[in-house]
């Protein structure tokens, strides 16, 4: 059994995408209940789904005492899965404020639209809870800073959905990059590429009966509702969204400054637009933006709905140095190919040399 301190200092409350939770009915049933973590997962949509996963793998140490969504359609649907991974019934709950009230919750998890990623980490952070937020950590820049001093004021523990760098394949090969692998890293590609689909024209409609529209704006402008930014078309609007870029090129540009060794670029340049198709989308749909620093760069670009790959990957880092590249995608394994192109393959990292092979254990 893994104790509740062994938990924390272990995972810092979500190192793989971790969730919480658990019910509040059957602690009595449980053998060392006491020494379990109450999690209480909030935004139960998508990424809800991958934090249920993550505390089923850790069910030893963390439960799922409380699930919240201001849709009860999908919060319905989420409890009745918890109820069935983890064999426990949590209190479903539409608004954070009471589950923020509940003293036996000991770590939050955030899942909602990105600008409620801030107020919430640090509303869960004033009721004494651990917080896990999915990137983006804020959906303003001054909010990140905000966030900072909260943690620094509260001592709880806070952890952003930034999932590659706890990836046993990320890692390794970040390790053998700065040990010398391809020689010295000096530049360094991010992509990403989707065939997404016109969101169109929103009509205002009244909202639907099973959500709370005025609790689902929370901090933005109020706006009418219109039928297509809930449940997931909000990434797009400037008043509750962060684009491609904080959506899923996150994850790659931190990949491509952890291999580089580089912190705060010297110049950033971006350009792009909504080209692809004429609808509601408020952000690019391709965007292209270089970070300049002293002695090295990197380059991120989007392309939201022109799904050509690069390397055979629809998304990934290419770190590329003296004497060779190293490609690193997502994927759950890793293999290294030595002096060939990357194939279109499940493989997580492809090395090609410039020189002779080195042989990597």
């Amino acid at each position: 059994m893994v104790t509740r301190r062994e938990f924390l200092d272990a995972l810092a409350v979500g190192a793989a995408g971790l969730a919480m939770g658990t019910t509040a009915k059957s602690y009595a049933r449980i053998p060392g209940s006491n020494d379990r973590l109450n999690f209480a997962v909030i935004g139960l949509n998508g990424r809800g789904y991958a934090h249920l996963a993550a505390l089923k793998a850790n069910r030893s140490a963390a439960r799922i005492s409380h699930v919240c969504d201001v849709d009860s359609n999908i919060l319905m649907k989420f409890a009745e899965s918890v109820q069935n991974e983890m064999g426990e019934t949590p209190v479903a709950e539409k608004d954070f404020r009471r589950v923020l009230e509940q003293k036996d919750v000991d770590a939050i998890t955030i899942a909602t639209p990105d600008h409620w990623h801030t107020p919430m980490a640090i509303a869960g952070l004033q009721a004494g809870k651990h917080v896990y937020v999915e990137k983006p950590g804020r959906h303003k820049p001054a909010e990140g800073e905000m966030l900072v001093q909260a943690q620094q004021k509260y001592g709880k523990l806070v952890q952003m959905g930034n999932q590659q760098r706890s990836s046993p394949h990320t890692i390794e090969i970040v390790e053998k990059i700065h040990s010398g692998v391809i020689g010295r890293a000096y530049l360094a590609k991010a992509w990403y590429s989707n065939v997404r689909k016109s969101i169109g024209t929103g009509k205002e409609v009244p909202v639907p009966a099973q959500l709370d529209w005025d609790l689902w704006q929370g901090p933005a402008p109020r706006r009418l509702y219109t039928d297509n930014v809930h449940p997931y078309n909000w990434h797009w609007f400037r008043n509750y969204g962060t684009g491609e870029t904080l959506n899923n090129g996150t994850h790659e540009v931190d990949v491509c400054r952890w291999a580089l060794g580089v912190d705060y670029p010297k110049r950033v340049t971006s350009s792009g637009g909504r080209y692809h198709f004429k609808d509601d989308w408020q952000f690019y749909d391709t965007l292209v933006t270089s970070y300049e620093y002293e002695d090295r760069m990197l380059s991120w670009e989007g392309k939201s709905c022109q799904g050509m790959k690069f390397y055979g990957r629809d998304r990934g880092s290419a770190i590329m140095g003296t004497t060779g590249t190293v490609s690193i995608a997502m994927a759950t394994r890793s293999t290294i190919s030595k002096g060939k192109r990357p194939a279109n393959s499940r493989s997580a990292v492809r090395l090609h040399l410039l020189t002779s092979p080195v042989a990597i254990p």
